[in-house]
């Protein structure tokens, strides 16, 4: 699980701010269709969203160390 984590890691410190932005949305949708089958029964595993938000969270960290006021753009 560690080595997969650095291996994400690595994976958005190499994403521009645009690239991020654009991950960062793809993620949130995501994590809204993960929401969506979990109120209506049919998600499997409810670790998905879990690791879906940390994803995200990591993402949003990232695009703030690389410019703070692209952070607020990736918050929403």
């Amino acid at each position: 699980m560690a080595h997969r984590i650095s291996k994400q890691k690595k994976e958005i410190k190499g994403l521009n701010a645009k690239e991020i932005q654009a991950k960062g949305k793809e993620l949130e949708d995501h994590i809204f269709q993960l929401r969506m089958q979990f109120k209506t029964g049919q998600l499997a595993s409810t670790a998905m969203m879990k690791l879906a938000r940390k994803e995200l969270a990591r993402l949003k960290t990232a695009a703030g160390k690389k410019s703070p006021a692209k952070a607020q753009a990736v918050k929403g």
